[in-house]
Protein backbone atom coordinates (compact mmCIF):
# COMPACT_ATOMS: atom_id res chain seq x y z
CA UNK A 1 0.00 0.00 0.00
CA UNK A 2 1.43 3.32 -1.08
CA UNK A 3 2.20 5.75 1.70
CA UNK A 4 0.70 9.28 1.47
CA UNK A 5 3.30 11.93 0.76
CA UNK A 6 3.64 14.32 3.72
CA UNK A 7 2.72 17.94 3.27
CA UNK A 8 5.84 19.88 2.27
CA UNK A 9 4.96 22.66 4.78
CA UNK A 10 5.32 25.45 2.25
CA UNK A 11 2.78 27.58 4.10
CA UNK A 12 2.05 29.68 1.06
CA UNK A 13 -1.40 31.06 2.08
CA UNK A 14 -0.34 31.74 5.71
CA UNK A 15 2.80 33.54 4.55
CA UNK A 16 0.82 35.74 2.21
CA UNK A 17 -1.60 36.75 5.01
CA UNK A 18 1.29 37.74 7.26
CA UNK A 19 3.00 39.69 4.49
CA UNK A 20 -0.25 41.48 3.58
CA UNK A 21 -0.80 42.52 7.21
CA UNK A 22 2.76 43.81 7.50
CA UNK A 23 2.50 45.88 4.30
CA UNK A 24 -0.86 47.28 5.39
CA UNK A 25 0.50 48.27 8.80
CA UNK A 26 3.51 49.95 7.22
CA UNK A 27 1.22 51.89 4.91
CA UNK A 28 -0.92 52.88 7.89
CA UNK A 29 2.16 54.08 9.77
CA UNK A 30 3.38 56.32 6.94
CA UNK A 31 -0.10 57.71 6.36
CA UNK A 32 -0.31 58.46 10.09
CA UNK A 33 2.92 60.47 9.84
CA UNK A 34 1.52 62.37 6.89
CA UNK A 35 -1.76 63.08 8.69
CA UNK A 36 0.05 64.34 11.79
CA UNK A 37 2.26 66.64 9.75
CA UNK A 38 -0.68 68.24 7.93
CA UNK A 39 -3.07 68.43 10.93
CA UNK A 40 -5.95 68.16 8.44
CA UNK A 41 -8.98 66.39 9.92
CA UNK A 42 -10.67 66.10 6.50
CA UNK A 43 -7.70 64.09 5.15
CA UNK A 44 -7.89 61.76 8.11
CA UNK A 45 -11.61 61.13 7.48
CA UNK A 46 -10.87 60.32 3.83
CA UNK A 47 -8.15 57.93 4.96
CA UNK A 48 -10.50 56.04 7.28
CA UNK A 49 -13.13 55.84 4.53
CA UNK A 50 -10.51 54.50 2.10
CA UNK A 51 -9.54 51.72 4.51
CA UNK A 52 -13.19 50.82 4.97
CA UNK A 53 -13.64 50.59 1.18
CA UNK A 54 -10.55 48.43 0.62
CA UNK A 55 -11.59 46.02 3.41
CA UNK A 56 -8.22 45.28 5.06
CA UNK A 57 -7.66 42.16 7.08
CA UNK A 58 -8.91 41.95 10.66
CA UNK A 59 -5.47 42.70 12.14
CA UNK A 60 -4.98 45.75 9.93
CA UNK A 61 -8.49 47.04 10.70
CA UNK A 62 -7.84 46.74 14.43
CA UNK A 63 -4.57 48.65 14.06
CA UNK A 64 -6.30 51.35 12.01
CA UNK A 65 -9.03 51.77 14.64
CA UNK A 66 -6.41 52.09 17.37
CA UNK A 67 -4.48 54.71 15.40
CA UNK A 68 -7.70 56.61 14.68
CA UNK A 69 -8.50 56.79 18.38
CA UNK A 70 -4.98 57.96 19.25
CA UNK A 71 -4.94 60.63 16.56
CA UNK A 72 -8.33 61.94 17.66
CA UNK A 73 -6.86 62.57 21.11
CA UNK A 74 -3.44 63.83 19.98
CA UNK A 75 -4.20 65.88 16.87
CA UNK A 76 -7.60 67.52 17.31
CA UNK A 77 -6.90 70.85 19.06
CA UNK A 78 -9.22 73.72 20.04
CA UNK A 79 -9.01 76.95 18.02
CA UNK A 80 -6.31 79.40 19.10
CA UNK A 81 -8.79 81.87 20.59
CA UNK A 82 -10.81 79.41 22.68
CA UNK A 83 -10.34 76.87 25.48
CA UNK A 84 -12.25 73.67 26.09
CA UNK A 85 -11.85 74.00 29.83
CA UNK A 86 -11.73 77.19 31.85
CA UNK A 87 -9.30 75.59 34.30
CA UNK A 88 -6.61 75.13 31.67
CA UNK A 89 -5.12 78.34 33.00
CA UNK A 90 -3.94 76.38 36.07
CA UNK A 91 -1.13 74.58 34.22
CA UNK A 92 1.16 77.48 33.38
CA UNK A 93 1.37 81.24 33.15
CA UNK A 94 0.03 82.43 29.81
CA UNK A 95 2.15 84.54 27.52
CA UNK A 96 -0.89 86.74 27.01
CA UNK A 97 -0.39 86.64 23.22
CA UNK A 98 -3.99 85.69 22.48
CA UNK A 99 -6.30 86.94 19.78
CA UNK A 100 -7.99 89.45 22.10
CA UNK A 101 -6.89 93.00 22.87
CA UNK A 102 -7.32 94.52 26.33
CA UNK A 103 -10.00 96.88 25.04
CA UNK A 104 -12.03 93.82 23.95
CA UNK A 105 -12.19 92.54 27.52
CA UNK A 106 -15.15 94.77 28.37
CA UNK A 107 -17.29 93.45 25.51
CA UNK A 108 -16.21 89.87 26.25
CA UNK A 109 -17.54 90.15 29.81
CA UNK A 110 -20.57 92.24 28.87
CA UNK A 111 -21.70 89.70 26.26
CA UNK A 112 -21.52 86.91 28.84
CA UNK A 113 -23.53 88.94 31.38
CA UNK A 114 -26.22 89.68 28.79
CA UNK A 115 -26.33 86.10 27.54
CA UNK A 116 -26.75 84.67 31.04
CA UNK A 117 -29.28 87.31 32.10
CA UNK A 118 -27.05 88.57 34.91
CA UNK A 119 -27.58 92.28 34.26
CA UNK A 120 -29.19 92.90 37.65
CA UNK A 121 -26.39 91.12 39.52
CA UNK A 122 -23.26 91.94 37.50
CA UNK A 123 -22.57 95.38 36.03
CA UNK A 124 -19.68 96.29 33.76
CA UNK A 125 -18.11 99.66 32.94
CA UNK A 126 -15.41 100.48 30.40
CA UNK A 127 -13.20 103.43 31.22
CA UNK A 128 -10.07 104.89 29.66
CA UNK A 129 -7.53 102.11 30.13
CA UNK A 130 -9.58 100.00 32.54
CA UNK A 131 -12.59 97.71 32.95
CA UNK A 132 -14.61 97.87 36.16
CA UNK A 133 -16.99 95.10 37.25
CA UNK A 134 -19.40 95.07 40.19
CA UNK A 135 -20.67 91.71 41.46
CA UNK A 136 -23.58 91.64 43.88
CA UNK A 137 -22.67 89.50 46.88
CA UNK A 138 -25.52 87.07 46.18
CA UNK A 139 -23.57 85.92 43.09
CA UNK A 140 -20.52 84.94 45.13
CA UNK A 141 -21.57 84.33 48.73
CA UNK A 142 -24.32 83.30 51.10
CA UNK A 143 -25.23 85.65 53.94
CA UNK A 144 -22.43 86.27 56.46
CA UNK A 145 -20.19 83.85 54.53
CA UNK A 146 -16.95 84.35 52.62
CA UNK A 147 -17.01 80.92 50.93
CA UNK A 148 -17.34 81.22 47.15
CA UNK A 149 -20.47 79.66 45.67
CA UNK A 150 -20.32 77.44 42.59
CA UNK A 151 -22.19 80.05 40.54
CA UNK A 152 -19.54 82.62 41.39
CA UNK A 153 -16.75 80.22 40.47
CA UNK A 154 -18.36 79.66 37.08
CA UNK A 155 -18.41 83.39 36.37
CA UNK A 156 -14.80 83.77 37.48
CA UNK A 157 -13.80 80.80 35.31
CA UNK A 158 -15.22 82.55 32.26
CA UNK A 159 -13.55 85.82 33.24
CA UNK A 160 -10.20 84.04 33.55
CA UNK A 161 -10.46 82.67 30.01
CA UNK A 162 -10.59 86.25 28.78
CA UNK A 163 -7.86 87.37 31.17
CA UNK A 164 -5.56 84.66 29.86
CA UNK A 165 -5.88 86.15 26.38
CA UNK A 166 -4.71 89.57 27.61
CA UNK A 167 -2.57 88.65 30.63
CA UNK A 168 0.55 90.50 29.46
CA UNK A 169 -1.60 93.62 28.90
CA UNK A 170 -2.97 93.72 32.45
CA UNK A 171 -1.28 96.32 34.62
CA UNK A 172 -3.17 95.75 37.90
CA UNK A 173 -6.19 93.99 39.36
CA UNK A 174 -7.84 95.34 42.52
CA UNK A 175 -10.57 93.50 44.40
CA UNK A 176 -12.78 95.55 46.76
CA UNK A 177 -15.14 93.94 49.28
CA UNK A 178 -18.20 95.78 50.61
CA UNK A 179 -20.85 94.82 53.17
CA UNK A 180 -23.96 96.43 54.71
CA UNK A 181 -25.15 95.56 58.19
CA UNK A 182 -28.82 94.74 58.55
CA UNK A 183 -28.98 96.06 62.13
CA UNK A 184 -28.71 99.70 63.16
CA UNK A 185 -27.13 98.91 66.51
CA UNK A 186 -23.35 98.84 66.12
CA UNK A 187 -21.19 96.97 68.57
CA UNK A 188 -17.42 96.45 68.58
CA UNK A 189 -18.06 92.80 67.72
CA UNK A 190 -20.38 93.52 64.78
CA UNK A 191 -18.06 96.19 63.40
CA UNK A 192 -15.07 93.82 63.58
CA UNK A 193 -17.06 91.03 61.92
CA UNK A 194 -18.23 93.38 59.17
CA UNK A 195 -14.74 94.56 58.35
CA UNK A 196 -13.29 91.07 58.36
CA UNK A 197 -16.13 89.70 56.22
CA UNK A 198 -15.61 92.30 53.49
CA UNK A 199 -11.84 91.72 53.58
CA UNK A 200 -12.18 87.92 53.42
CA UNK A 201 -14.64 88.10 50.54
CA UNK A 202 -12.38 90.31 48.44
CA UNK A 203 -9.39 88.14 49.29
CA UNK A 204 -11.13 84.87 48.38
CA UNK A 205 -12.20 86.19 44.98
CA UNK A 206 -8.61 87.31 44.39
CA UNK A 207 -7.23 83.93 45.46
CA UNK A 208 -9.56 82.05 43.14
CA UNK A 209 -8.24 84.08 40.20
CA UNK A 210 -4.65 83.84 41.44
CA UNK A 211 -4.81 80.03 41.58
CA UNK A 212 -5.44 80.05 37.81
CA UNK A 213 -1.82 81.22 37.44
CA UNK A 214 -2.55 83.56 34.54
CA UNK A 215 -1.87 86.96 36.18
CA UNK A 216 1.31 87.79 38.08
CA UNK A 217 0.26 87.78 41.78
CA UNK A 218 2.21 90.98 42.46
CA UNK A 219 -0.27 92.78 40.18
CA UNK A 220 -3.21 91.74 42.39
CA UNK A 221 -4.40 93.40 45.61
CA UNK A 222 -7.56 93.16 47.71
CA UNK A 223 -9.20 95.50 50.24
CA UNK A 224 -12.22 95.30 52.51
CA UNK A 225 -14.19 98.49 53.14
CA UNK A 226 -17.01 97.10 55.24
CA UNK A 227 -20.04 99.39 54.92
CA UNK A 228 -18.09 102.60 54.44
CA UNK A 229 -18.08 102.86 50.63
CA UNK A 230 -21.79 102.44 49.77
CA UNK A 231 -22.98 102.75 46.20
CA UNK A 232 -26.24 104.35 47.32
CA UNK A 233 -27.07 106.13 50.58
CA UNK A 234 -28.48 103.73 53.12
CA UNK A 235 -32.16 104.50 53.73
CA UNK A 236 -32.86 101.67 56.18
CA UNK A 237 -34.32 99.32 53.56
CA UNK A 238 -33.08 95.91 52.52
CA UNK A 239 -33.10 97.09 48.87
CA UNK A 240 -30.25 99.51 49.48
CA UNK A 241 -28.36 96.98 51.57
CA UNK A 242 -28.51 94.50 48.67
CA UNK A 243 -27.04 97.10 46.31
CA UNK A 244 -24.28 97.99 48.72
CA UNK A 245 -23.23 94.40 49.43
CA UNK A 246 -20.85 93.68 46.58
CA UNK A 247 -17.36 92.93 45.29
CA UNK A 248 -15.83 95.42 42.86
CA UNK A 249 -13.11 94.39 40.43
CA UNK A 250 -10.83 96.96 38.78
CA UNK A 251 -8.68 95.72 35.86
CA UNK A 252 -6.28 98.27 34.40
CA UNK A 253 -4.26 98.21 31.21
CA UNK A 254 -0.48 98.30 31.39
CA UNK A 255 0.76 101.88 31.15
CA UNK A 256 -2.61 103.50 31.89
CA UNK A 257 -3.03 106.06 34.65
CA UNK A 258 -4.12 104.72 38.02
CA UNK A 259 -7.68 105.39 39.20
CA UNK A 260 -8.93 105.50 42.77
CA UNK A 261 -12.25 103.94 43.64
CA UNK A 262 -13.85 107.36 44.12
CA UNK A 263 -12.59 108.52 40.72
CA UNK A 264 -14.04 105.43 39.08
CA UNK A 265 -17.44 105.99 40.71
CA UNK A 266 -17.37 109.63 39.59
CA UNK A 267 -16.69 108.59 36.00
CA UNK A 268 -19.45 106.00 36.04
CA UNK A 269 -22.03 108.38 37.46
CA UNK A 270 -21.00 112.06 37.57
CA UNK A 271 -24.23 112.91 39.43
CA UNK A 272 -23.24 110.62 42.29
CA UNK A 273 -26.87 109.61 42.79
CA UNK A 274 -27.17 106.22 41.13
CA UNK A 275 -25.45 102.86 41.27
CA UNK A 276 -22.90 101.49 38.85
CA UNK A 277 -24.55 100.78 35.50
CA UNK A 278 -23.41 98.99 32.37
CA UNK A 279 -22.67 101.18 29.42
CA UNK A 280 -24.72 100.21 26.31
Amino acid sequence: MARKKPDDGGGGPNWLDTYADMVTLMLTFFVMLFAMSSMDSSKWKKLVQAFATNKPTAAAQQASNSLSSQLSEAVVLPPANTQSNANQGNSSTSSGKGSMDFDDLYQYIKSYVDQKGLGTSVTVHKGDGYTFITFQNSIFFDGDSSVLKEQGKGILDYLCIGLKQVSNQVGEMRFYGHTARADDQKTPESLAFDRKLSTDRASNVLLYVQYKNIIDPKKMVSEGYGEYRPLVPHDGTEATRVKNRRVDLYISKTGSSDKTLDEIYAEIDPSGKTTVVSKP
